[in-house]
């Protein structure tokens, strides 16, 4: 591979990357121009404003940019209050009136993340202010301008500058999550096979954490997606069950692969293992198609070989159990071979649901 065709690879995988990187870099240019221009006291205030609410998508800035302006409303006027009830004419005086106000902003910060910057406006009014020859009003003042101008200008860029919305930021994450959950299924049918040890288990345990990993991204994603509708800044619909139906797919495989984690019976196994391993292969497939169509917002793969590959799999359990060969086994053994066909249907009833979804977000995420 020459070293042009590696920077276009580079540049298609950190793609996202590389327009949020664009998108703060001309927030903190237009902040900075916009405070020099009108003079701020602090510009760089808004500068540094600009780039923390220049977040990855649009939710995520709108979230930012509240929080940024809480704060500092919540931290500057409790702040300029302590300062003006406590004269700041020695070291200790500064002192108590560092504590005055930072102990009920921490607590107020840690009770409502909402106002977690109220701390850091808190400490700038205390301690820049008599430094700055302000008072602690006009400080305050100015600093919730200087936040405001970059606050505006953060939410401006993140909504005309290669804009990210969380719509897709969401359908791309719920398409690598299917991914992880795709490379567990050929796992599953290797339990029930002798030869396994600690590494192979180790490998299994690693995959369900990537796949947990990418949930709780997922879920991230879905908070940033709803801020954005209850922002009316995306018509796209709601993006819980996206959420809500991966994770009942991953409690489906970790169902699957408890419940065929031993041999079955040497009367039956053979079939019953070619029939799992046709089923899981033919979900892995679907997994990665629906992932596929997410990240395109097109219309979801038929699912017919996945219905036939869980119908033959129900057939064979049907002829095991009409041949008798499940007569006079252990009742946990029984119970094992009837709960991977169970698994396997209500995994088929989730993926439909999923498929569901991802059909509404083809028809309506095109148009946010």
């Amino acid at each position: 591979m020459s070293f042009i065709e590696k920077i276009r690879n580079a540049r298609e995988k950190h793609r996202g990357e590389l327009r949020h990187a664009v998108r703060v870099t001309v927030a903190a240019l237009i902040a900075f121009g916009v405070g020099e221009t009108l003079a701020l006291p602090q510009a760089y205030w808004a500068v540094f404003t600009a780039v923390l609410v220049s977040q990855a998508s649009v939710g995520g800035s709108v979230k930012a940019a509240g929080d940024w302006l809480m704060g500092t409303i919540g931290g500057g006027a409790y702040a300029a209050l302590v300062s003006t009830l406590v004269p700041e004419s020695d070291l200790v005086t500064k002192a108590a009136a560092l504590g005055a106000a930072l102990l009920p902003l921490a607590f107020l910060a840690a009770v409502r993340p909402t106002f977690r910057f109220a701390p850091v406006t808190g400490v700038i009014i205390v301690l820049i202010a008599p430094v700055t020859q302000l008072s602690p009003l006009d400080a305050a003042l100015n600093r919730l301008v200087e936040i405001c101008v970059g606050g505006f200008i953060g939410l401006a860029v993140s909504l005309f500058v290669l804009p990210a919305r969380a719509a897709q930021i969401l359908n791309q994450t719920a398409a690598r999550t299917l991914e992880t959950l795709a490379a567990i299924l050929p796992m599953i049918v290797e339990f029930g096979r002798p030869g396994h040890g600690a590494a192979f288990d180790a490998e299994y345990t690693r995959a369900h954490d990537v796949a947990l990993d990418e949930l709780e991204k997922l879920d991230l994603a879905v908070k940033e997606a709803k801020r954005e509708r209850s922002s009316f800044l995306s018509g796209a619909p709601d993006p819980e069950p996206i959420l809500r139906t991966l994770r009942r797919l991953r409690a489906d495989i970790i169902m699957l692969g408890r419940a065929s984690a031993e041999p079955f019976p040497e009367t039956y196994h053979g079939r019953l293992a070619a029939a799992l391993a046709g089923a899981l292969e033919a979900i892995r497939i679907y997994f990665i198609g629906l992932g596929r169509a997410l990240e395109e917002r097109c219309a979801p793969p038929v699912m017919t070989p996945v219905a036939e590959a869980i119908g033959r799999y129900a057939l064979e359990v049907n002829e095991v159990r009409e041949q008798g060969l499940t007569r006079g086994l252990a009742g946990d053994v029984v119970g094992r071979t009837f709960a991977v066909g169970f698994a396997l249907e209500q995994l088929k009833v989730n993926l439909g649901d999923l498929a569901g979804r991802t059909g509404e977000r083809a028809r309506k995420v095109k148009g946010v």
